[in-house]
Order: C-alpha cells, then structure tokens, then sequence
C-alpha cells in the first residue's frame, strides 16, 4: 500500500508546476529582452517614417504592485501618440524570479515596445542574473527619429564603479557624422550628491535631459552651476507615470494620473526647472 502511494504522489507531482527554491533563476519573460523591444522600435519606425511629434511613456518602481502597472500599461496602449515606453527600473522588492515573472506578465499586455533599465531593488538577491537573462545589458543606447536615447546603470547600492563615464560620452558621440536632435540618459537612479563632476561630464558630452524613477514621486531639478534638468517619475501605484513629449529642438514633460490634461503642469527643456544649489 505504501509503495502505491508513493507512486501516486510522485506521479502527481510529476504533473506540476512548483518551486523547488525562490532562489530560482530562470524567469519565464518571453518578449521583454531589450533586443526585442528594439527591433519592434525599428519596425515601428519604418512603419510610420519621419515625424515631428511622438511620446514616451516612463513608467517607474512598479514593485510590489503588478495589478497597477499592468492597468498603467492597459491605459498606455490607448495613447496613440506614444511611440514606445520607458521603464526606468525597481520592477522587482527583493530581486527573486517570481516578482520578475509577475512584472513580465503585465509587460506582455503592452502593443508598445519596452525599454527597460535596472534598479537597485532589481539587482538584489539574484535579480543581476535574471535581469542579464531576462532583459539584457545592463548599459545599451539606441537611435529613435535622430534622437539619442542612452540607457546605463548607476545602481551603487549594489555595483561597483558605475556610472560608466567614459562609455556614456561615447554613446552621445555622432555616428556616421550624424548629429542627435536630442541626447537623453535614462537611469533608475537620479545622478548621485556625491558623483562629483558628473553632471558636468553629461553636459560637456551633449545630453540635453536625464530621466529617472527611485525617489517614489515626481520631480524635476538642475544643479545651478551645470543647469542640465533631471525629471523623476512617480512609483507607478495606480495610477501614475509621465510623458516625453518629443519635438525638434524641444522636449516637454507631463506628470500623469491616469490621464495627462492640459492642466497638467508641463515641463519645457529647454528650460528652468527647480534649480538645487551646491
């Protein structure tokens, strides 16, 4: 009786799904690669040509509610003048691969590339195995519409020797004698009190605006003695997240609760956004 029992169980268990550690690393996220994302960016682009109007959505810190970000993305996916959606980072709390999983399913239901970049939260646990996984490079760039958008890792909670100064001025480099109509980074965290000098090398190497999540809320501030403006998202609970609005020559920002109204306060780069002395 004991040995049909126990041929029982194991054919059971042999029928299901479990974990047998959350330790685990190999994240079931199909279609969320950056390499991915980038050639549906550039079929995309093909599709529709040259414009002079297009938006971004950026979208941070969804950990801890996946409900909310994939309502956040069921809401995106109505935006036609969205292009493609940043995600600046933190899907993950504690870095494991159920959390990522969680994250990826809500990804799924967006009809618009994803770019995403690392948070702190993301690189905990084994969450830096999953993400090269997962997601891929921790430090990638692309060109979208003769814009330079310039995505890299500042997570010095849990990284050593990042940002990576010398591969940023590259990345704002022209290609093929090509110039940028805009240079933007995109980092999880914004840029560190204590890098010094830092802003001024992303001046001095043309970016034009650096966008962020980490801080839990909206944001926006330059150093007054480099006066390059850094926009922070909000913690995507629902709703919340904002636009890039791209024009030659101009870029506009909207912080977002569910909608973007004309009430909304816009943010203009060129600009003077809340200036933080030293």
């Amino acid at each position: 009786m004991k040995n049909i029992i126990f041929l029982f169980l194991a054919a059971l268990l042999a029928g299901c799904e479990y974990e047998l550690s959350p330790w685990q690393t190999d994240a079931h996220c199909p279609g969320v690669s950056v390499e991915e994302n980038l050639a549906k960016l550039a079929a995309f682009e093909q599709s529709v040509g040259k414009v002079d109007f297009y938006q971004v959505a950026i979208i941070g810190d969804p950990q801890q509610y996946p409900g909310s970000f994939e309502n956040t993305i069921k809401h995106v996916n109505t935006l036609d003048d969205v292009h493609f959606i940043l995600l600046v980072g933190d899907l993950a709390e504690t870095g494991i691969k159920a959390e990522f999983e969680w994250m990826c399913k809500a990804m799924s239901k967006s009809n618009k590339p994803i770019l995403s970049v690392i948070g702190n939260h993301d690189s905990l646990s084994f969450g830096k195995d999953i993400w090269l996984d997962v997601f891929g490079p921790y430090d990638y760039a692309f060109t979208y519409q003769d814009s330079r958008f310039v995505a890299y890792n500042d997570n010095q909670y849990e990284f050593k020797n990042v940002p990576d100064r010398d591969w940023l001025a590259k990345q704002a480099e022209p290609i093929d004698g090509q110039e940028w109509d805009h240079i933007i980074g995109v980092s999880h965290i914004p840029p560190w009190d204590a890098d010094d000098g830092f802003d001024q090398h992303l001046k001095d190497s043309g970016y034009e605006l650096t966008i962020h999540g980490h801080e839990s809320s909206f944001d926006h501030w330059q150093w007054q003695n480099v006066l390059l403006p850094h926009y922070i998202t909000t913690q995507n609970r629902d709703p919340g997240f904002g636009i890039l609005n791209v024009y030659p020559g101009v870029l506009e920002l909207d912080d977002c609760s569910r909608e973007c109204t004309k009430s909304t306060p816009r943010i203009v780069v060129p600009s003077q956004p809340d200036v933080v002395e030293l």
